[in-house]
């Protein structure tokens, strides 16, 4: 009988580095798979590397894909678009085809994937199952954390001596891909004069794909100065949202509790 493979996803935030310190404790051998997508923070690819180094002794296997091997700015580039109402193209081209293709070319062994998803993110994984079988991936997924907190996490990488990646204390609510398509209106204003280039990079995106990089709701219509001829609406363009951020009072923005520290996770205490 072959022996089974533990598959370990990792992306440098912070369940992810947890589930990476779960493994360390719970499973004598582990495979750890980071998918770049050619569009992490440069502190998140230097965060990863460090994990790479003092906790998996240098051992991280990389996946990148192999159709947009330049990852996110060819792959909105080609499509000519940033978001997709029917679904993230970018999580399954930049993530879930890389992983798939990893795990078929596994030979002889079983395998089963871990990731780190918890309950308390979301109502559509509020019942998530200890492990559940994944049809895209022909394996079992394990959720060793679903019942964490974040706090637990931290926690769980406070005990190991291992730091959270530092975008955490510059604002940032999530750390992979950055910035991500789901970005709202509180991470940007709180990360804004954080993180210098954030706002750079939005445009530099938005150059590739052509298009703007925030939906027709992200702000009110009547800042919006954008306008589709095809379909005869407005839309807000990256200058549009800066000046909204820039001029409303924080208590005006939702998901933006007033706080002394500018942690969403009160790392500074």
């Amino acid at each position: 009988m072959s022996a089974m493979k533990h598959v370990v996803c990792f992306s440098g935030g912070k369940d992810s580095t947890a589930l990476v310190l779960w493994a360390k404790e719970n499973l004598a051998e582990f495979t750890t798979v980071f998918c770049d997508t050619g569009w992490e923070h440069p502190i998140t690819y230097a965060y990863v590397e460090e994990i790479n180094q003092t906790v998996l002794g240098g051992k991280l296997v990389t996946l990148k894909s192999e159709k947009y091997p330049n990852g996110m700015r060819q792959l909105v580039q080609i499509k000519g678009m940033i978001l997709q109402n029917s679904g993230r193209f970018c999580t399954v081209e930049l993530k879930v085809i890389p992983t798939q293709q990893f795990l078929s070319s596994i030979d002889d062994d079983d395998f089963c994937l871990y990731d780190g998803k918890r309950c308390d993110e979301s109502d559509e994984r509020c019942n998530l199952q200890a492990q559940e079988w994944a049809d895209i991936y022909d394996c079992y997924v394990y959720h060793p954390l679903r019942h964490f907190s974040a706090q637990d996490c931290f926690d769980l990488c406070e005990r190991h001596g291992v730091k959270p990646n530092p975008l955490y204390m510059r604002g940032a609510s999530r750390v992979g891909c950055f910035p991500c398509i789901n970005l709202n209106l509180g991470d940007l204003k709180r990360m804004s004069p954080l993180v210098p280039d954030l706002r750079p990079r939005i445009k530099e995106l938005e150059r590739f794909a052509g298009c703007s990089f925030f939906g027709p709701s992200f702000i009110p219509e009547r800042f919006q100065t954008g306008f589709d001829a095809q379909s005869g609406k407005k839309f807000p363009t990256s200058d549009d949202v800066f000046r909204y951020i820039d001029s409303v009072d924080e208590n005006q923005i939702p998901m933006f509790p007033a706080r002394s520290c500018m942690s969403v996770y009160n790392l500074c205490e």
